[in-house]
């Protein structure tokens, strides 16, 4: 089945109503935010805005999805011994955050509440699940519950990162990455399946052994 490609004007409008999203979450809270503000952000006419959406609700839900797609489409990459079809970079991710802050501060932020992170949370359990049953790596079931290693990995990687936003990028996205990467290889009680999710080329390059 070959998939059609969106048209170039309806992503250029789709993209201007997601800045607008943004710019406005910076000054106001999501439940005061109207259609009309939107469109007058993002220099479109309601009557463009109700082409591509349902209503404010539709466009908040379809735009918070957007940015977690666009943010794993630039995070979630092949492993360099094609152990599993991908693993997420570290590397990738906290570069991608670092280059969009103001998107992601906003998004993590007091005006989305616990929404986004919500979805976000969901999204990176989900691939961690997925790889765990594509590559069939030996669990010890004597070691701490499997779902409950996933959980405590995913609650750290985005407290680390949401903690990074709110403190202004004190360290480079670098620092983060070799960081973070020690962390998780260095904790006491994490499995192979979850420690390897992780970009095993980064492991090289710190000369970590996974757990």
């Amino acid at each position: 089945m070959v998939t059609k490609k969106m048209d170039p004007r309806v992503i250029k409008t789709r993209n201007n109503l997601r800045r607008a999203l943004v710019s406005l979450m910076q000054r106001e809270s999501l439940s005061s935010i109207s259609v009309q503000k939107i469109t007058e952000t993002a220099h479109i006419t309601r009557g463009t805005f109700y082409l591509h959406y349902k209503d404010k609700q539709d466009f908040i839900q379809t735009a918070l999805q957007d940015f977690i797609d666009d943010l794993f489409a630039n995070v979630m990459i092949t492993p360099p011994d094609r152990r599993a079809s991908r693993v997420f970079s570290l590397k990738c991710a906290f570069a991608y955050i670092e280059q969009n802050a103001d998107v992601f501060t906003v998004l993590l932020g007091k005006s989305v509440g616990e929404r986004f992170y919500d979805q976000l949370f969901e999204r990176l359990q989900g691939e961690m699940m997925a790889y765990v049953r594509e590559t069939r790596l030996p669990v010890d079931h004597s070691a701490v519950p499997l779902e409950l290693q996933i959980d405590f990995v995913v609650s750290a990687v985005l407290g680390v990162i949401s903690r990074w936003l709110d403190q202004g990028l004190v360290y480079t996205s670098r620092y983060m990455t070799l960081n973070v990467a020690k962390m998780l290889n260095g904790a006491e009680g994490l499995t192979a399946p979850v420690t390897t999710f992780f970009d095993a080329q980064l492991q090289v390059e710190l000369g970590i052994q996974p757990a």
